[in-house]
């Protein structure tokens, strides 16, 4: 009995070390997709679309500081990675279909959530087999349709259908190589050629086109700051998802500049994050020095489609400050 003491020792520390390890682990946070917007592709990526419907809900006078957006959550079976897809439901068959990039693979659906407009925080998540799609590099994945319905008190019922391709380029599109269902992985129509994998690998027609993108050199400066409520830890994990997606935010501001010569200042913005979705319950716009009102959409429009992993109500000032300097051999902000 005495030899077997050190193997009872060290499955115990074992086990304590699996489980402080448990406790202790940093949250994993879902990385947002970002919208096609005509450019070739990169090798290993692919793009996706799907339409929500919302039934049943009750109608409400809209709050122009709580935004309805769905949020979906999938999970790459071969790397983990986790990624959230945010998007307004569907009204009309007329709505435009946007379509999301996303690295190709196979995808498990994990959540899906919705703020309602009275405040109500809706989850959807799988209690068995969860529905999984294909993304292949180069192709359009349709996911179809996705109706949500409320579920008692703050649940959701969700309900998945194929649905035929809506995505309207020709076949000498130049971008994409098809459209397949996202589930049943199958062809729904044929679009470029092989040769667009070449293409791929470069996002610029030729390299004289390279060379002239980047004759002139500009240093941009974007700082962020959350003055808010609850625990620091909150506020640090807050900050950490921004920083996480620091280029889509900052492009809002670089996009305006060629067009507003001495672009800069603050932006301010309000707002509270519901707990149970991580999602901006309420966001709003307060202010600040740079009054450009297409950079602050477009900073309002990527912040509704962050998801923070924060397990309690948050609320308070999120501040950005933008700046840039067309000749950085030593950066110089004032």
């Amino acid at each position: 009995m005495k030899s077997m003491q050190p193997i009872v020792v060290l499955f115990t520390w074992l086990l304590a070390t699996m489980v402080s390890g448990t406790v202790f682990a940093a949250p994993t946070l879902s990385s947002p997709l970002s919208p096609w917007n005509g450019e070739y592709m990169q090798a290993e990526q692919g793009t996706v679309y799907v339409r929500f419907y919302l039934d049943s809900f009750r109608r409400t006078r809209t709050s122009k500081d709580i935004t309805n957006n769905v949020f979906m959550n999938f999970k790459n079976l071969k790397t983990g990675q986790l990624f959230v897809l945010t998007q307004e439901p569907f009204e009309s068959a007329t709505d435009a279909v946007l379509i999301w990039k996303i690295p190709s693979g196979n995808y498990s659906v994990e959540k899906l959530s919705i703020n309602e407009n009275t405040g109500i925080t809706r989850n959807w998540v799988p209690t068995g087999k969860h529905p999984v799609f294909k993304i292949r590099t180069m192709f359009v994945s349709n996911l179809g349709q996705i109706h949500l319905s409320p579920d008692q008190t703050t649940g959701l019922k969700v309900t998945f259908k194929s649905s035929p391709n809506l995505f309207n380029g020709d076949s000498g599109n130049q971008t994409f190589m098809g459209v397949m269902d996202g589930y049943k992985a199958s062809l729904q129509k044929k679009l470029g050629g092989a040769k667009l994998l070449k293409q791929s690998k470069d996002n610029f027609g030729s390299s004289s086109e390279a060379r002239a993108a980047f004759t002139m050199v500009r240093q941009i400066s974007m700082i962020h700051q959350v003055d808010s409520s609850g625990t620091q830890q909150s506020r640090k994990l807050m900050s950490a998802t921004i920083s996480a997606q620091d280029a889509e935010l900052r492009r809002c501001y670089m996009d305006q500049l060629d067009l507003a010569l001495g672009l800069r200042g603050s932006v301010n913005f309000r707002f509270q994050i519901a707990p149970k979705s991580g999602s901006f319950q309420a966001l709003s716009y307060s202010g600040g020095s740079l009054s450009n009102q297409k950079t602050i959409d477009c900073l309002t429009m990527a912040l509704k489609k962050l998801q923070f992993p924060i397990a309690r109500p948050l609320s308070g000032r999120l501040a950005f400050q933008f700046n840039y300097d067309d000749n950085p051999g030593r950066a110089k902000f004032p």
